[in-house]
C-alpha cells in the first residue's frame, strides 16, 4: 500500500509527453553514471593517489633526516631544493608543542599517517596556512627540521580535469542522442496529431508516413482506415439521399390521396399515421445530414458558461414598473427584433437612452409579438439582438401574454410612451422623421428632446407626431 501511494505521487511529477519521457530515459542513466564515477571511482582514485604521494614524501623526509648528521644541513637543503623543490630549515634547540593541532583536511591526515608509519619522531603537519605549500616539522634531539613542500608533491591536484572532460563528453553524447531522438519522435507526434484532427472532424493536409519502419506501417494503416471511414460516410450520404427520394415521394402521394377522401374517422387516423411517419423520416434525415456536415469548432468554455449564467439570471425574472422607474422620467417603448423600422433606428435609440439615463431618465424596451409565428422575435433572439446593439444596462423585456401591450394600448413597433416622475403620460409620439427608413436630419431626435423636456418641466411638448412602424403581431 505504501509503495502504491508513493508510485501514484511520483507519476504526478513525471512528464506526460513521449518526447519528454524519451529524454528522461536518456538523461537519468547518464546522471546516475556521473554520480557513480564521481563519488565512488574518482573519490577512491583521488585518495589512493594522495596516499601514494604522501608515502613518497614521508620516505624522502625520513631519508633526509637520517643522512643529515653526515652530510650537514646545508647539503641536505641544497639537494632538496635542486631535486624536489623542497625548502629545508633547521631550528636548533627547539621542541614542538606537547599537543600539536589535529589534522583538519585530507592532506594533513594522509601525510600524518604516512609519517607515523615511517618514523618514530614527533612531527606537525600544516596544509591549510598556505594554498600551494605544505609545512612539515620533525622534532629531533638537536632541534626541529622544517620542510616546506609544494602541495603537488603530496596531493593529486589535477583531478578536476578528469571531471571537466567527463562532463563535456557526457553533454556532447546527450546532445547527439537528443537530436537523433527528436528525429525519431517527430513522425510519431505527427501521426498522433493527424489522428486527433481526424477525430475532431478535420483532416490534416499533406500527411505522409515517415520515420522508422514500425511508425511508417502504423501511419499507412491509419491512412487506409481514414480512407475507409470517409468512403463509408460518402456511401451513407448517398444512401440517405436515396431514402429521401424514395420514401418522401410515396408518403406525399399517400397523404394527398387520404386528404381527398371523405373526412371520416378511419381516414383521419390513417392521415395521422402518415404524418407521424413523415415527421419521423424528416427528423432522421435532418439528424443524419447534421452529423454528415458537422464541423468541429473551437468553443471558449468560460464565455459559454458566463453566457449561460447571464441568460439564466435574466430568464423568468418578472420586472415591475417600480423596478425600472426613473428618478425624473421614464420611457416605455414597444419594439421587436425583425421590424425594419426598429432596425433603422435601434443604434441611435440605444445611444439616446444611455444619454438620457445620465439625466435621471430610465428606458425600458418591451417585445410583445407572437413568437410562434414570428420566431425571429423569440426570447433567445431578443438576447442576441440586445447584445448585438449594445443595450448594456437597458432592460429588454418579453411580454409573453401580450397583456402589457394591451394595457398600454400599444399598436406598432416602435411605439413610445414617455412618463414624468409621477408616472403620468406626457409623450406619445415618434422617434424622429424618417424617409426611406433613413433620418432626414442629424439633429437630436424628437423623442430625446421630449424626454429631456419632461425631466426638466414634468410636461411634454404640445405638438406630437405619432410613431410609425410595423403592427404588433397579435396572437391568432
Amino acid at each position: 500500500m505504501f509503495f502504491k501511494e508513493n508510485s501514484i505521487k511520483l507519476k504526478n511529477f513525471l512528464p506526460k509527453g513521449l518526447y519528454s519521457r524519451s529524454l528522461l530515459i536518456i538523461i537519468v542513466p547518464v546522471v546516475v553514471l556521473q554520480g557513480i564515477l564521481t563519488f565512488v571511482f574518482l573519490d577512491r582514485h583521488w585518495q589512493l593517489v594522495t596516499r601514494k604521494l604522501s608515502s613518497a614524501v614521508a620516505s624522502e623526509i625520513a631519508t633526509f633526516i637520517d643522512v643529515a648528521p653526515s652530510l650537514g644541513i646545508n647539503k641536505i637543503a641544497q639537494l632538496s631544493k635542486d631535486f624536489y623543490d623542497v625548502k629545508v630549515n633547521f631550528i636548533s634547540n627547539q621542541k614542538l608543542t606537547i599537543n600539536p593541532p589535529k589534522p583538519i583536511n585530507l592532506v594533513e591526515s594522509t601525510l600524518s599517517k604516512e609519517l607515523s608509519r615511517t618514523m618514530k619522531n614527533s612531527f606537525w603537519v600544516d596544509a591549510h596556512t598556505y594554498e600551494k605549500r605544505v609545512i612539515v616539522q620533525i622534532e629531533k634531539a638537536e632541534g626541529i627540521y622544517e620542510f616546506i613542500i609544494p602541495r603537488r608533491n603530496v596531493y593529486a591536484t589535477n583531478s578536476h580535469i578528469f571531471l571537466v572532460w567527463m562532463v563535456i563528453s557526457s553533454l556532447l553524447l546527450v546532445s547527439v542522442a537528443v537530436i537523433f531522438m527528436r528525429q525519431q519522435i517527430k513522425p510519431i507526434e505527427k501521426l498522433s496529431k493527424a489522428a486527433q484532427q481526424f477525430g475532431l472532424g478535420k483532416k490534416m493536409e499533406n500527411f505522409k508516413p515517415s520515420g522508422a519502419t514500425e511508425v511508417r506501417r502504423a501511419a499507412e494503416a491509419y491512412l487506409k482506415m481514414q480512407e475507409r471511414i470517409e468512403r463509408f460516410i460518402e456511401q451513407r450520404t448517398l444512401m440517405l439521399a436515396g431514402v429521401s427520394h424514395d420514401l418522401r415521394t410515396p408518403l406525399t402521394r399517400l397523404k394527398l390521396q387520404l386528404e381527398m377522401l371523405a373526412d371520416d374517422k378511419t381516414n383521419t387516423e390513417l392521415l395521422s399515421d402518415v404524418n407521424e411517419m413523415q415527421k419521423m423520416l424528416e427528423n432522421y434525415l435532418d439528424f443524419a445530414e447534421d452529423v454528415t456536415k458537422e464541423k468541429a469548432t473551437k468553443i471558449d468554455l468560460n464565455s459559454m458558461i458566463k453566457e449561460i449564467i447571464e441568460n439564466e439570471a435574466i430568464e423568468n425574472k418578472i420586472i415591475t414598473l417600480n423596478d425600472v422607474k426613473g428618478e425624473k422620467a421614464t420611457l416605455i417603448m414597444f419594439i421587436c427584433n425583425h421590424c425594419p423600422y426598429v432596425k433603422a433606428i435601434i443604434r441611435d435609440l440605444v445611444k439616446d437612452c444611455n444619454q438620457l439615463k445620465k439625466d435621471g431618465i430610465n428606458s425600458v424596451a418591451i417585445m410583445s409579438n407572437d413568437t410562434k409565428n414570428y420566431p425571429e422575435d423569440s426570447f433567445d433572439n431578443m438576447i442576441k439582438f440586445a447584445k448585438a446593439n449594445n443595450f448594456g444596462e437597458m432592460n429588454y423585456l418579453f411580454d409573453e401574454t401580450q397583456d402589457i401591450a394591451k394595457k398600454y394600448g400599444a399598436v406598432c413597433t416602435p411605439d413610445f410612451f414617455g412618463y414624468n416622475k409621477d408616472l403620468k403620460l406626457q409623450y406619445r409620439g415618434r422617434y424622429k422623421e424618417l424617409k426611406d427608413l433613413k433620418p432626414t436630419s442629424g439633429e437630436d431626435s424628437d423623442l430625446k428632446v421630449a424626454m429631456k423636456m419632461i425631466s426638466e418641466t414634468q410636461a411634454g411638448p404640445k405638438e406630437q407626431i405619432p410613431s410609425m412602424g410595423c403592427n404588433i403581431k397579435w396572437f391568432k
